[in-house]
């Protein structure tokens, strides 16, 4: 498939499988993520008190690099997710 045949609805097909992949991954690494949050950081909330205050419920949202203006970004092939609070 050329890069100039991809379409919207591919795209978005694909944006929605890789966020549903980093969603996945979250919810099944909690553990993890907050042991090395208690390893690394300084701040020691317990993982009960995160829980109970939404601390690790997020929005994501994904922007496909080639969507942005030319000079910017990583190039082709490369996506950047970020985590909205």
């Amino acid at each position: 498939m050329k890069e100039s045949q991809v379409q919207q609805s591919d795209k978005d097909e694909w944006r929605d499988h890789v966020l549903q992949e980093i969603v996945d991954f979250l919810s099944k690494n909690k553990e993890k993520i907050h042991g090395r949050y208690l390893d690394q950081r300084s701040g020691k909330l317990p993982r009960d008190f995160i829980e109970e205050k939404g601390l690790m419920d997020f929005e994501l949202a994904i922007t496909f690099l080639e969507d942005k203006p030319k000079g910017m970004g990583l190039g082709l092939g490369f996506f950047k997710a970020t985590l909205i609070r």
